[in-house]
């Protein structure tokens, strides 16, 4: 239900991706229907490797999890963010492998899944072979042994689960690992196409890894994963979709990476005008709907919700986010409804975290925009796509346009 007073606003506007139930309350479907598009890719095509990307904060992992919920009848869904399971700062594609391995393993070994026994679903002799494998691999890197009281699944799960927490953060294990791992990926691989063909066979269910956050690393380790490395992060017999950044997206080297992928697919931000500036009233309806699933309509003003709606851009963490602030401003100084200088504060908040981001470099790239100038390929463009401050919208042909946040600060820079 949307909230009834602008202390509840605080949490219903929580910048925090939507699941489960949330979904139901606050889920908007984005007008380009990308789910559906992907929804028949994967449920027709097997073992797809798909690459899902979009500016940050625009809803990609909202749109993955309704997405999954969606499928949860055809596939057996491993989710996991790079960022709660690796080291953010340097992520190596044997560590991709490890954690899918890891993953893959402890949900097929979970008890509480399976309430039956995981029997049902992986056979003991194939469990304890993948067992005695890994820990070969991993001898002398003082991983804890399961007590043997434990059934083969118990054992293995205790392994894989430590196996996760190792590669995330020790940095000496997680190296030795890498090495290891690199000499005899075929090894790993071939493991997790046990496991993944028992799954599939015993849990009448199609495997579908979904690998999220890769689009918040740098863009020099992601660039490092899908162009050098490409070729092991398909070789797991599986469906996956990895979620790829909006910045590489745009580079040359994406030629070279998408011959490796099945399909790639975009979640822009959602359209407010066209590139001539006319209004586009399915995007604004959308945006409006979507705050306002949130919030009372009594509790904003008509003038302020335009204008934070205006002012997201079409993202949808931003306009949650502009809410949210805007919410506590009016809260603060003792209004009942949100009012147009409690937007004007959120929004002039926003920005000054935009111009904490922004370079000499960045400043002339966003001034060719405003001339109307036509933008190269290059570093300099790829940077302000990164940081949002350039968003990249998708209806028919590409085009690109300033974060409206954004933009008052380059139009006052303008000789």
């Amino acid at each position: 239900m949307p909230a009834t007073d602008l202390t509840q606003a605080l949490n219903t506007f929580s910048p925090t991706a939507l699941s489960d139930g949330n979904l139901d309350l606050y889920y908007v479907e984005h007008p380009r229907k990308l789910l559906d598009l992907m929804e028949q890719r994967l449920r027709t095509e097997k073992r797809l490797k798909l690459l899902f990307t979009g500016h940050r904060i625009s809803g990609k992992t909202t749109a993955l999890n309704a997405l999954t919920r969606r499928l949860h009848d055809a596939f057996f869904i491993v989710n996991f963010s790079v960022l709660d399971s690796l080291n953010a700062h340097d992520v190596h594609y044997t560590d991709l492998m490890l954690v899918m391995a890891a993953r893959l393993l402890e949900q097929a070994t979970d008890e509480k899944l399976f309430p039956k026994g995981v029997k049902a679903l992986v056979k003991d002799n194939l469990l304890d072979d993948v067992r005695l494998w890994f820990e070969k691999r991993i001898e002398g890197l003082q991983f804890v042994p399961a007590t043997k009281d434990k059934e083969i699944g118990g054992q293995v799960n205790f392994l894989a689960v430590q196996l996760e927490a190792k590669v995330s953060t020790e940095t000496a294990t997680r190296q030795t690992l890498r090495e290891r791992i690199s000499l005899h990926l075929s090894e790993l691989l071939d493991r997790m196409r046990y496991v993944i063909d028992e799954v599939e066979r015993n849990g009448q269910r199609r495997v579908l890894f979904i690998v999220e956050d890769i689009d918040k690393l740098n863009l020099a380790n992601a660039r490092d994963l899908f162009l050098e490395h490409a070729r092991s992060l398909t070789t797991v017999p599986a469906s996956i979709i990895y979620t790829f950044p909006i910045a590489l997206r745009n580079s040359l080297e994406f030629t070279h990476i998408t011959p490796n992928f099945g399909r790639h697919y975009i979640l822009p931000p959602v359209q407010l005008h066209d590139q001539t500036g006319k209004p586009d009233a399915e995007g604004q309806r959308i945006l409006r709907e979507i705050f306002l699933r949130r919030l009372d309509e009594n509790l904003i003003e008509a003038d302020a919700l335009d204008t934070l709606i205006s002012a997201s851009g079409g993202l949808v963490g931003t306009l949650v986010r502009l809410g949210q602030w805007a919410a506590e401003h009016a809260l603060v100084d003792g209004k009942a409804a949100i009012d147009r200088p409690s937007a004007d504060q959120a929004i002039a908040e926003m920005r000054g975290d935009f111009k904490a981001l922004l370079r000499q470099q960045d400043y002339e790239v966003l001034r060719q925009q405003v001339r109307g100038e036509e933008l190269t390929n290059e570093e300099a463009v790829r940077e302000v796509l990164y940081t949002g401050c350039l968003l990249e919208y998708l209806n028919g042909e590409p085009w690109f346009g300033i974060h409206p946040i954004v933009l008052p600060l380059i139009e006052r820079s303008m000789p």
